[in-house]
């Protein structure tokens, strides 16, 4: 099979939330950067910029010859959301550009960042609710049909709804960070009404995914590690508020929303750090005692990115607070993140190599991100 082949078979089958590979490296390499391990913190950049630059082209491509495919996908229950990790990765680009102390660079994949976002945030929501519920339809439905309608949506909330939390605060991080670049009370607002926004969603995320385990339960193969971004997208949020905490005190937005991010960037680093041992410990039963095969699946990357953003939200809340042992967490787990990151690109480079024919194993997981 040529490269050529090879390249249009993975435009058919490429998953919607491929991103998740930008996230996962540019936040260890902003972790990296942050630990002072420049050397690396530079090598990740490269690679999650020269991916992120890959994927760009490739989707565009997707988009100009496979229109339908990406249709079906944007509406899909089970693929829909994944196209959050496209924002949220650009965003995440455009951090580490800033925290190189880029800043033209981090405003324009802030700007390109938060288009898409904004698009996506009304889209696919709505995508999602006519495709299962048919929205448009102004036929009576009956109620067992409605009934079967929610269900199926029910089964479908996995880790990878909540990128749509991650992406949202991801917009709030960048523009928190912009604020102290540029003078104004835009960049402040835009941050809070972001990071307040991503509140809501993982909030009403949560109570869909509590509904769906005690109403359906959930098998250890449905497991898949997404559920990491359970974690991650509160991890992300602390970020967040550590972020306006420390935003321009000239701006008023930033004087009065410190008090309450200060207080609640606590409480959630204190849920995420909790996430992180019950995570760790239904890996080890999903893996160990219900012999789940560990074998490379695209979700991966979806568990090293809130290893990756638990580790930077640690530091800087560290930072933040002058609370050393929480700053000590994030420099310890940013290793763990990297570790994890080798072992996942490792896996990726011996099993399954890019544009692969016949991709058995990750099949079944990749429905979730496509």
């Amino acid at each position: 099979m040529t490269l050529t082949e090879s390249y249009r078979g993975y435009l058919r089958t490429m998953p919607s939330g491929v991103f998740a590979f930008v996230m996962a490296t540019g936040v260890v390499s902003i972790g990296m950067s942050l630990s002072h391990q420049e050397v690396i913190s530079i090598i990740l950049w490269v690679i999650a910029g020269l991916g992120w630059l890959f994927l760009t082209l490739t989707l565009i491509v997707r988009i100009f010859f496979a229109p339908s495919l990406v249709t079906a996908s944007l509406g899909g229950e089970g693929s829909a959301f994944g196209w959050f990790t496209l924002p949220a990765g650009t965003l995440v680009i455009g951090i580490r550009f800033l925290v190189a102390g880029l800043a033209g660079w981090a405003l324009a994949f802030w700007i390109i960042g938060a288009l898409i976002w904004l698009v996506f945030a009304y889209l696919i929501p709505w995508l999602v609710l006519d495709r299962t519920h048919n929205l448009d339809d102004t036929t009576p439905t009956a109620l067992p049909d409605q009934e079967q309608q929610g269900l199926t949506l029910l089964t479908h909330i996995d880790g990878t709804w909540f990128v749509w939390t991650v992406a949202t605060q991801s917009v709030a991080i960048l523009a928190a960070m912009l604020a102290s670049h540029f003078t104004g009370n835009f960049f402040p607002t835009v941050a809070l009404i972001a990071w307040s926004t991503g509140l809501g969603l993982y909030l009403a995320t949560v109570i869909g995914l509590v509904t769906r385990v005690l109403v359906l339960g959930i098998r250890p193969e449905a497991l898949n590690p997404s559920f990491w971004v359970v974690m991650g997208a509160l991890a992300i949020s602390c970020l967040a508020a550590g972020h306006l905490m420390t935003m321009d005190p000239a701006s008023a937005v930033s004087v009065a929303v410190k008090p309450v991010a200060a207080g609640t960037a606590l409480i959630l680093w204190g849920i995420a750090t909790w996430l992180v041992v019950a995570l760790l410990l239904l890996g080890i039963w999903r893996h160990l005692f219900r012999h789940v095969s560990a074998s490379y699946v695209t979700t991966l990357w979806a568990m090293v990115f809130p290893m990756g953003v638990y580790s930077v939200a640690s530091m800087t809340l560290g930072a933040a607070h002058g609370t050393p042992p929480i700053a000590w967490c994030g420099k310890v787990f940013i290793w763990v993140a990297l570790s994890a990151w080798v072992l996942v690109t490792l896996d990726w480079i011996i099993t399954k190599l890019p544009f692969q024919k016949g991709r058995k194993n990750d099949s079944a997981h990749q429905t979730r991100l496509r």
